[in-house]
């Protein structure tokens, strides 16, 4: 069977069980790839009795690069920009468009209130919910016991908005506050709810002293203030907008033929305008069926996906999905409360709660994926020595090196400064120039967002020495793929590289290709400078030492391919990654007096290579170093790169102080990492000014001081 293009748009409900069947029961020959802006999925249903206390946010949410890794599949943070049915082609932003056979389609629907002037700017959508959480979060952060009578709006009193509504009245009461809370609807109040189940809610809702506006329509919204069309006012410390139901925009371009919006698909949960096109879940309408959206939907639609995608490639018979009129629904009313109704038939107190309770997590629990990187197969002794790390974890130790090193003259013919420094300075007849190259061992799914990272990472060395980018050359080891693919891998590669030297004023000029087993990409860059590069021996007594980027990203891949770092955290450490060093290098040249670019030896062996270049030693403040999200959890956890102990050794002579807890993390292998710079104190403010501009770390981590080469803090 010939190879398939499988594209998941959407970490919905739908998916991720397709996403969990497909890891148990790989479909041969099948290529996945999920698209989604979001490392995690927020469960629905938990979400309420989260906001309430009785989970935590982590406990609620669903990693998707752990899934994936399940799944085999690649995974691509990206919005959807278009969608070529004709050329089978998905736009996402800058980056290549992916190819795909097969299409679904699960992206739930839109809560944004487009038709309410100033409602994208004044109010809060419960979707997406990360954004939500965060705003609740920073919301009741700033409550003040002082301030007794917070006011909050919630538009739209289906049942999600009741259940919401109910949830943030406990929460705040918890904290000893008394709040206002009005619950609108230009309809009738849980007017999609069966009418025992309805009255019941209405009786909570009066019984916590909710106000109720029914039958309300809203004409604008300004700050603070919800302006309704007969004149009212509602004044409001707080607007969520919980009016659903509205597909999203974006579907009307795409071709699909659609049904009010929402893509209109069979009973195979097959488009009925292309046959290679599926969907699920809150985005779909199936023809002839109710059109009410509900979680439970998604859910049970998921075997008929795969079975269907899977028969599908085998030009087999489509399976029928007959979505039920009735089904079961529970909603949290308080703490260890629930509503539990079908049809007239509702249930309410703790017992219901246990349920609901019981059901979520077991929900959440299966997507609990315990394999690593390198394990998905089999599983294996905690015993095993540890896999070797990706990236800059991969590198080999400093003391191996330098001892290689020795075999070589301290300098070579045309060079200007000694073997050992970030680049070769040569001299040319159109002046000096450096040197570099660098390449990293295969540590994401994704081709194009590694060879990115990989880029910024190899400019590293030039941006250090305050040069410019002018020429490079590829060397990319890419697996032994079928001929399409390979072609997929390397036009992924070559554009993603293609797009960051050319923002920074370089070209590609040629390389080499070669087939290996795993994917390996690296660059050889020339870099011109008017005057001779920066280098790490120039470093001054009373000079600041800044840091333009976190540490950290060695622990988080080595956590990764343990299977214990969050899709968050490893999503942050890429973005990061990515992060382009080219203005400030060029900002810092006038301002510096030493600069290195921090990767595989660490925070702690490239300072130690500064301070004996520079005969100075360093006090840090190590409580100033800034830390990627997630790191510093994972190292007290244990986690440790394979290169640390190497890193270790560069210490054999100084105090290590192992008292703050930080330390492992100095020695830590970087990956595009930030620059480390001597400032001298007259340039201090400017610099830290110009980095918080460019959105870069700005904190002073430590200065030199006079001899003795050694590090402290």
């Amino acid at each position: 069977m010939a190879e398939k293009n499988l594209v998941l748009i959407g970490g919905g409900h739908s998916h991720i069980l397709l996403l969990k069947k497909l890891g148990m029961k790989p479909i041969k020959g099948l290529n996945i790839t999920l698209v989604t802006p979001d490392p995690e999925l927020v469960y629905t249903g938990m979400l309420p009795a989260a906001i309430l206390g009785a989970y935590s946010f982590d406990q609620i949410k669903i990693d998707l690069i752990k899934l994936s890794k399940f799944a085999k599949s690649r995974i691509v943070f990206s919005y959807v920009n278009k969608i070529n049915l004709h050329r089978k082609e998905i736009h996402l932003g800058e980056r290549t468009p992916l190819d795909f056979d097969i299409l679904s389609i699960d992206i739930g629907i839109n809560y944004q209130l487009n038709n309410i002037s100033g409602s994208e700017k004044f109010s809060i959508p419960v979707k997406p919910f990360d954004n939500f959480i965060h705003k609740w979060n920073k919301f009741v952060l700033n409550l003040k016991a002082s301030v007794n009578i917070p006011k909050l709006s919630i538009i739209g009193a289906g049942a999600a908005g009741c259940e919401l509504a109910l949830c943030i009245n406990y929460k705040i009461k918890s904290l000893g506050l008394k709040p206002i809370i009005n619950l609108i609807d230009k309809n009738d109040i849980a007017g999609n709810l069966p009418f025992k189940a309805k009255n019941k809610i209405l009786k909570l809702l009066n019984k916590n002293n909710i106000t109720l506006r029914d039958n309300i329509n809203i004409s604008s919204i300004t700050k603070g203030k919800i302006h309704c069309e007969d004149g009212e006012i509602i004044s409001s410390d707080l607007i969520l907008s919980a009016a659903g139901g509205k597909p999203q925009n974006w579907l009307s371009e795409t071709g699909l033929y659609l049904e009010e919006g929402f893509i209109s698909i069979n009973q195979c949960l097959q488009s009925t305008s292309h046959d290679f096109v599926f969907a699920a879940g809150d985005c779909a309408s199936i023809v002839n069926n109710p059109k009410q959206k509900a979680g439970v939907f998604a859910v049970r639609a998921a075997p008929f996906l795969y079975q269907n995608i899977r028969n599908y490639i085998s030009s087999k018979k489509l399976t029928k999905y007959n979505p039920q009129k009735f089904f079961l629904q529970a909603l949290t009313i308080d703490n260890k409360k629930a509503l539990l109704f079908l049809g007239n038939f509702f249930f309410y107190g703790i017992f219901p709660w246990i349920f609901k309770d019981f059901v979520d997590r077991s929900f959440v629990k299966k997507f609990s994926i315990k394999y690593s990187m390198n394990s998905l197969s089999e599983e294996k002794n905690m015993e095993q020595n540890q896999d070797l790390c990706g990236a800059c974890g991969a590198k080999i130790g400093n003391e191996v090196l330098k001892n290689a090193l020795l075999k070589l003259p301290k300098k070579a013919n045309g060079m200007l400064n000694e073997i050992g420094d970030d680049a070769a300075i040569i001299s040319l007849k159109q002046g000096n120039h450096v040197l570099t190259t660098d390449h990293l061992r295969e540590f994401c799914s994704d081709p194009w967002t590694m060879s990115r990272i990989t880029a910024i990472h190899s400019l590293g060395d030039v941006w250090a020495m305050g040069s410019v980018p002018s020429l490079v050359l590829s060397h990319i080891t890419i697996p032994d793929l079928p001929l399409i693919n390979q072609q997929k891998y390397l036009s992924d590669i070559i554009d993603a590289a293609n797009s960051v030297f050319k923002k920074e004023g370089a070209s590609i000029i040629g390389g080499h290709t070669s087939k290996g087993k795993e994917l390996t990409i690296g660059f050889t860059i020339l870099g011109q400078t008017n005057k001779h590069p920066i280098t790490i021996d120039g470093a001054k007594q009373g000079d600041l030492i800044i840091l333009t980027k976190p540490i950290g990203s060695g622990t988080i891949l080595a956590g990764e391919m343990q299977g214990l770092a969050k899709g968050l955290w490893i999503k942050n450490a890429h973005d990061w990654m990515m992060k382009s060093q080219g203005l400030i290098s060029k900002f810092l040249t006038n301002k510096v007096t030493s600069m290195t670019d921090v990767t595989g030896f660490g925070l702690y062996g490239h300072l130690k290579n500064i301070c004996q270049s520079s005969n100075v030693s360093a006090v840090l403040s190590i409580d100033e170093i800034p830390i990627l999200e997630g790191a510093l959890d994972l190292s007290l956890k244990g986690v440790r790169s394979t290169i640390f102990e190497d890193n270790l050794r560069q210490a054999n002579i100084d105090q290590i102080n192992s008292d703050n807890k930080k330390w492992p993390l100095l020695f830590d292998p970087q990956t595009s990492g930030g620059l480390l710079a001597s400032v001298p104190k007259k340039h201090i403010e400017e610099v830290q000014s110009k980095l918080k501009i460019l959105g870069l770390s700005n904190s002073v981590i430590g200065k030199f001081v006079k001899g003795g080469t050694t590090i402290s803090y």
